[in-house]
C-alpha cells in the first residue's frame, strides 16, 4: 500500500513496467512520483536518448546506444546481490514476456526511416558489438511510449548494444553468457562462485578495480532537420561516460535522482521513468558536476 506521506519514491528496480501497471493511477491520485530504473540500469541509457533528443536540430527519430565498459589491470569482480538480481531477472523473463503479451498495449509508431534491429555479434567503429540483454531498451521504450501519447512528441526508435575492445574479453563474456543462460534457471546457477571461477564473489569488487574501471555509451542517432519523410538528413553522436559503474557512477545517478525531484519537484506525478521524471538539464548539469560526462557532435547524412 502507498503511504500518504512521500511525495518521491525513487527506485533502482529494473523495468517498472509491473509497478506502472499495478501503481500509477494510485500514484496519479495522491500527487506521488515513483521513478524506476534510476541506477546504472538504466539511468545513462534513458537520459542519453532524452539527451539526444533535447540537443539534435529538429527531430530525432532513431538511436542506437553502444555500452563500453572498461576495466583496469586488476580485473572485475561481481558482487553477489549483483548477480542475484540479473538471476532473478532472467529467471523472470517469460513471466515478463506474458505479462506484455497479456497488456496489449498498442504498438509504438515507427516514424521517419526504420531502424533494423542487428543480431548476433558485428563490428561498430573497430569494435566487437552485440545485443545487450539488459533492461535499457524496455526503459527508453517506456520513455518514448510517454512522451508519444502524452506530450504528442516523436517516438525515437532504439537499438541496444554492448561494445568490447579487447578480443578475448568479448569471447570470455560469450562463453559465460551461453552458460548463464543454461544454468539461471537452475539451483545450480544459484551458487556463482562455482562456476564463474570466483568473479562473482560476497566480497565483491576491491578498492584497486573500483578505482580503474569506468564506462561509456555512445549514442548514434539520425533524424530530420524538416519534415520528418524520406530519407533522414542529420546525424547525432552523443556520449555518456564516467567511473566504475557498479559502485561509483550507480551511486551517484540514484543519489542526483532523488535530489533533483525533490528539489525541482517531478516533471509528471505516477510511475514512470527517469527520461519523463527528471528535469533533464538540471539533472544533467548536476550529473556533470559529479565526474559523468555529457557530449555530443552534430553531422550531415
Amino acid at each position: 500500500m502507498l503511504q500518504t506521506s512521500p511525495k518521491a519514491v525513487v527506485s533502482t528496480q529494473s523495468t517498472g513496467e509491473q509497478m506502472e501497471a499495478d501503481y500509477n493511477s494510485r500514484a496519479v491520485e495522491e500527487g506521488l512520483v515513483v521513478v524506476s530504473a534510476c541506477g546504472f540500469d538504466s539511468i545513462p541509457a534513458d537520459i542519453g536518448v532524452r539527451y539526444a533528443q533535447l540537443n539534435f536540430p529538429g527531430t530525432l527519430t532513431a538511436v542506437e546506444s553502444f555500452l563500453h565498459p572498461r576495466v583496469g589491470q586488476r580485473g572485475f569482480s561481481v558482487h553477489f546481490p549483483t548477480f542475484q538480481c540479473v538471476v532473478n531477472g532472467f529467471s523472470s523473463r517469460d513471466r515478463l514476456i506474458k505479462f506484455r503479451r497479456d497488456r496489449n498495449l498498442p504498438r509504438i509508431p515507427k516514424m521517419g526511416r526504420v531502424l533494423a534491429p542487428r543480431g548476433g555479434v558485428f563490428r561498430e567503429g573497430g569494435l566487437f558489438c552485440a545485443p545487450f540483454a539488459g533492461a535499457d531498451r524496455s526503459v527508453v521504450m517506456r520513455t518514448q511510449r510517454y512522451l508519444h501519447e502524452k506530450e504528442e512528441g516523436i517516438p525515437v526508435q532504439c537499438g541496444v548494444y554492448m561494445s568490447f575492445q579487447s578480443t578475448r574479453l568479448f569471447i570470455f563474456l560469450c562463453c559465460f553468457g551461453i552458460i548463464f543462460l543454461v544454468l539461471v534457471s537452475t539451483s545450480f546457477g544459484r551458487h556463482p562462485r562455482i562456476f564463474t571461477l570466483g568473479l562473482v564473489s560476497r566480497e565483491g569488487a576491491t578498492p584497486d578495480q573500483i578505482a580503474q574501471a569506468s564506462f561509456s555509451i555512445t549514442f548514434k542517432g539520425y533524424g530530420y532537420s524538416g519534415e520528418v519523410s524520406g530519407e533522414p538528413d542529420r546525424s547525432i553522436t552523443a556520449e555518456v561516460s564516467g567511473p566504475d559503474p557498479g559502485y561509483v557512477s550507480c551511486s551517484r545517478f540514484v543519489c542526483q535522482a532523488a535530489y533533483s525531484v525533490l528539489k525541482a519537484g517531478p516533471r509528471k506525478v505516477g510511475v514512470v521513468t527517469p527520461g519523463v521524471a527528471l528535469q533533464t538539464h538540471d539533472y544533467i548539469a548536476r550529473l556533470q558536476t559529479r565526474g559523468i560526462s555529457f557530449s555530443h557532435t552534430i553531422g550531415d547524412m
